[in-house]
């Protein structure tokens, strides 16, 4: 019993292995990234696997997307939080969008306040679900352009967590 299901893991973990090897290329449509940092905890941890494509569907509040931070050169996961045509703030530990505090169930702590940003035609505001672990969300950088985003569709790895994002 306990060397099929040994084989069982092996299989599945030589079978995400491959996949991952695979979906690993240079593409702009699709990447595959592993989960280096904390600040979008619980949903992401660290060592975890997640596939992200691009989509010509407009992002909504509460996506997780991968962009490339162009100061540091390196990818990021965060969450979208500000949609086009919205002044995002934060007030008293509570996130605002135009001046009104909003749900925020994907915060872990507590939101320090920032100022109001303008969030242009095709971008969005984007912050980790850690918010004091979070770095390179766009209270440092920005807005960020919603066309630079691949939203995440997957997380396959570890396959005790596999689970598909809307």
């Amino acid at each position: 019993m306990l060397k099929t299901v040994g084989r069982l893991i092996n299989l599945k973990t030589i079978f995400f292995v491959i996949l991952y090897v695979i979906l690993k290329r240079e593409n702009k449509s699709f990447t595959t990234y592993e989960i280096k940092e904390e600040s979008m905890s619980p949903e992401l941890l660290p060592e975890d696997y997640v596939l992200a494509i691009k989509t010509n569907e407009p992002l909504s509040r509460g996506d997780i997307v991968i962009f490339k931070n162009s100061e540091k050169s390196i990818d990021v996961v965060k969450r979208v939080v500000g949609l086009p045509g919205e002044t995002i703030s934060a007030s008293n530990n509570e996130l605002l969008v135009n001046g009104k505090t909003i749900e925020d169930p994907w915060a872990k702590t507590v939101t320090d306040d920032f100022i109001d940003c303008n969030v242009g035609e095709n971008e969005v505001f984007v912050l980790g679900d850690q918010r004091r672990l979070s770095t390179s969300d766009s209270r440092t950088l920005g807005t960020i352009n919603a066309t630079d985003c691949l939203k995440l569709k997957y997380r396959y790895w570890p396959y005790q967590r596999i689970k598909a994002y809307e």
